[in-house]
C-alpha cells in the first residue's frame, strides 16, 4: 500500500501536466475529441508505466550497471512479479489495435511492445533499478496478449472510434515521455516541497 500512493500521486501529477496539452494538440492536430481523449488516457497510462518502472528524469540520473541477461533465472521461482510484468504491458496491447490501424497486426503490436519494454530496460541503467531480460520478455508477451483482446474489440465493435486513421503514435508516447522526464519531476518538487 506504501508504493502504491506514491505511485497514484506521480500519475495524478502526470494528468494534471497531459490534460492542458492534449486540450491545445486535439484543437490543433486531432481535431477530433473523442480520439483525443483516447490518447490522452494512453498517455496517463504510459506515465503510470514509467513512474512504476522507475525510468530517469532530468533531475535524477545515475550510470548504475545492474544486468540480468540469462533469460529465465529466477521468471518463474519469482512468479509475482513475472505476472505483474505481463499484466503491466496488456494495456499496452490493447490500446495499440484500438487506435490505430497499423496495430492490427499482432506482429506490429509485438514489436511496438518490444521496442517500448527494450527502451525501459535500457534507460533504468541510469537508475537503481535493474535491467532484466526477463522483463523484455514478459512485457512483449503481455503486449501480445492485449493486442489479442484489442483486435477483438475492433471486430466486435469497428465503430468504437472515429474512422480517422492517422498514425499519431509516435506523437502520444512522445508527449507522454517528455511529461515525466522534464515536467514531472518539477511539478511533483512544487506540489511536495
Amino acid at each position: 500500500m506504501l508504493r502504491i500512493l506514491p505511485l497514484v500521486a506521480d500519475v495524478a501529477i502526470a494528468a494534471l501536466l497531459l490534460i492542458p496539452l492534449f486540450v491545445y494538440l486535439n484543437k490543433k492536430v486531432f481535431q477530433d475529441t473523442c480520439r483525443t481523449f483516447f490518447y490522452a488516457v494512453f498517455a496517463v497510462y504510459l506515465c503510470a508505466v514509467f513512474a512504476v518502472a522507475g525510468l530517469p528524469n532530468i533531475r535524477y540520473i545515475r550510470f548504475d550497471l545492474n544486468l540480468n541477461l540469462k533469460p529465465f533465472a529466477y521468471m518463474f521461482s519469482d512468479y509475482r512479479s513475472t505476472c505483474l510484468n505481463v499484466l503491466l504491458f496488456v494495456p499496452l496491447g490493447i490500446f495499440l489495435p484500438l487506435l490505430w490501424k497499423p496495430f492490427r497486426k499482432l506482429w506490429r503490436a509485438g514489436l511496438f511492445g518490444f521496442g517500448t519494454s527494450l527502451l525501459i530496460e535500457v534507460l533504468q541503467i541510469f537508475t537503481y533499478r535493474a535491467t532484466d531480460v526477463n522483463d523484455l520478455m514478459t512485457n512483449t508477451f503481455g503486449t501480445l496478449l492485449g493486442c489479442c483482446v484489442g483486435i477483438l474489440a475492433v471486430k466486435l465493435a469497428p465503430g468504437l472510434l472515429s474512422r480517422k486513421e492517422e498514425n499519431h503514435a509516435p506523437l502520444v508516447c512522445g508527449i507522454a515521455f517528455g511529461v515525466m522526464f522534464f515536467l514531472h519531476p518539477y511539478a511533483a518538487m512544487l506540489l511536495n516541497p
